[in-house]
């Protein structure tokens, strides 16, 4: 199969009744990958340049997977506690429930199930967050999983998007479970899975915007 048929297959099955929330799932995607790029261009600011953290990032709170990677990377100051309720964090957490309630009108009805229990997982994540103040913020590591193990069933995505998302949320998955471990391969995989899923919110956001686009 060609790429012009598989686009035109890909169209066959889009239900036109969702572009709205089609483009609204890839922005909110483009702004997740935005939120944990900032986070990483803040961090290596304060790694090569202390004092440029003090401009307009500083107006950008670190995330709690950079909290993460800093506690594993044994950054001076950083304490191993994440308690406290941080509002990017729930941002973060809106953003992948909306995600994953784009791609669930985007598949179809097996897929649906399993997308949808990435969005409740999303949405017990907040609770969980607000109630405890450190819990359920994982979820979205679990959410990512789920979602880019739905695409392996399906043809519309490529291949290079699924990995990037089923990598990106192990190895940030362990490196939650391993908070207070210092090993320099769970810094680095760590590290590699968060570029990764900056990488798999772009990919979809771009996906997302297509059926918007198309619908």
């Amino acid at each position: 199969m060609n790429e012009k048929t598989h686009q035109v297959t890909i169209i066959g099955t889009i239900d036109s009744r969702w572009g709205w929330l089609y483009k609204i799932g890839g922005v909110s995607a483009l702004i997740a990958g935005m939120l944990l790029l900032i986070g990483a261009i803040s961090l290596i600011a304060s790694v090569l340049q202390p004092n440029a953290i003090n401009g307009w990032l500083s107006l950008f709170p670190s995330n709690w997977l950079i909290v993460i990677f800093k506690i594993h990377a044994e950054f001076s100051g950083v304490q191993s506690d994440l308690h406290g309720l941080d509002l990017l964090d729930i941002v973060i957490l809106l953003l992948v429930g909306t995600i994953c309630l784009s791609l669930s009108a985007a598949s179809r009805k097996a897929s649906r199930i399993w997308c949808l229990v990435a969005l409740a997982l999303s949405m017990i994540g907040i609770i969980l967050f607000i109630a405890t103040q450190i819990a359920g913020r994982s979820t979205v590591m679990l959410a990512v999983l789920i979602i880019s193990l739905v695409m392996l069933r399906k043809e519309t995505f490529s291949r290079v998007t699924i990995y990037a998302g089923i990598l990106a949320s192990v190895f940030l998955f362990v490196g939650d479970l391993s908070v207070g471990i210092h090993s320099n391969v769970i810094t680095i995989l760590f590290g590699v899975g968060y570029v990764l899923l900056i990488t798999w919110f772009f990919w979809i956001a771009k996906f997302l915007f297509w059926l918007g686009r198309v619908s």
